[in-house]
């Protein structure tokens, strides 16, 4: 499949790609396990073969994949998309929309689970996608629920969260004692404030066209500046490592696997992703040495091969 060309990107984004997906999309709201609104968006392809649903990244929402969305349905998938709980336009637990708060991690597999049952229909072949905190909740579906899914695709997944070279009881000490005196739902320590607007310099990406836009879309949408964690959502980040490579769990799952790791990744760590990969029955690991870690959002170099890749797979 051709791509969208750095050159082109965002002239065929207005006039072509996004008035197309706003013609095909359908958008409800469903309730989670605990009352908790979750809105999702559902894309209908053409002829489909098979419905692709999507877990995004932390801070991130359904609308930063439009043009992987876009790949996706011209290849005959339906896609379907939700903002996880604290992101987006779903239910959050602080009224500081640039803060993301979850009370355990658990509470993004459950919301998953009952988006997969009340929300994504049945009637096609289904195909996971996930980037990154997506991946981690998507690891932890697929070692629970074996015959939802016959592919996954794990995309810089957080197997395990970069700590920036903090030691990690280090930092889940230090988010415990903010915990301890009322700063559950606090901004982490380290983290500053939402900019407004972010530099590409200082992004994940490596495709400065892309960048702009979405930075551009942000900072003109409230619901979509998630910028810092909470401390109690930190600490159970950081715990999600044991859980996901907990003895026994990675071989449960029966899905054939591909994860997407990136070369120049400083946001997970990617010896764990490799630990994990080799842990899971049908796994292949495919690294993109020049990519950072939303390879989604690469140059032309990278994101053509990455794309093919990705279809062909689902396919």
């Amino acid at each position: 499949m051709e791509i969208i060309r750095d050159d082109q990107y965002q002239r065929i984004m207005d006039e072509k790609v996004c008035p197309y997906l706003e013609c095909v999309k359908k958008e409800g709201e469903t309730e989670s396990f605990d009352g908790a609104s979750l809105h999702w968006v559902r894309y209908e392809a053409q002829d489909p073969q098979r419905t692709v649903v999507m877990l995004h990244g932390f801070t991130e929402s359904a609308q930063k994949y439009q043009e992987l969305i876009w790949y996706l349905v011209n290849s005959g998938s339906n896609v379907f998309i939700f903002d996880q709980r604290g992101h987006g336009k779903s239910f959050r637990h602080v009224p500081d929309k640039t803060i993301t708060h979850v009370e355990r991690f658990e509470d993004y597999v459950a919301d998953f689970e009952t988006v997969m049952e009340k929300a994504v229909p049945h009637d096609l072949p289904l195909r996971l996608f996930s980037h990154s905190m997506g991946g981690a909740v998507a690891g932890l579906y697929l070692e629970k629920h074996q015959d939802v899914f016959d592919k996954a695709v794990l995309s810089s997944p957080m197997i395990a969260p970069s700590t920036g070279g903090v030691p990690v009881f280090a930092g889940k000490a230090i988010c415990r004692v903010n915990i301890l005196f009322g700063g559950a739902k606090k901004r982490i320590f380290l983290s500053s404030e939402y900019p407004g607007e972010e530099k590409f310099e200082d992004s994940c990406d490596t495709s400065r066209e892309r960048f702009e836009r979405y930075n551009k879309f942000r900072a003109a949408n409230p619901d979509h500046q998630n910028y810092s964690p909470a401390h109690r959502g930190t600490v159970e980040s950081l715990k999600v490592t044991k859980k996901l490579l907990k003895k026994g769990e990675p071989e449960k799952i029966r899905a054939k696997v591909i994860l997407f790791s990136a070369g120049k990744d400083t946001v997970v760590n990617i010896p764990e992703q490799k630990l994990f990969a080799d842990r899971v029955p049908d796994c292949e690991f495919v690294t993109f040495p020049e990519a950072k870690h939303e390879i989604y959002y690469s140059t032309d170099d990278v994101l053509e091969p990455y794309v093919n890749k990705l279809i062909e797979f689902l396919q």
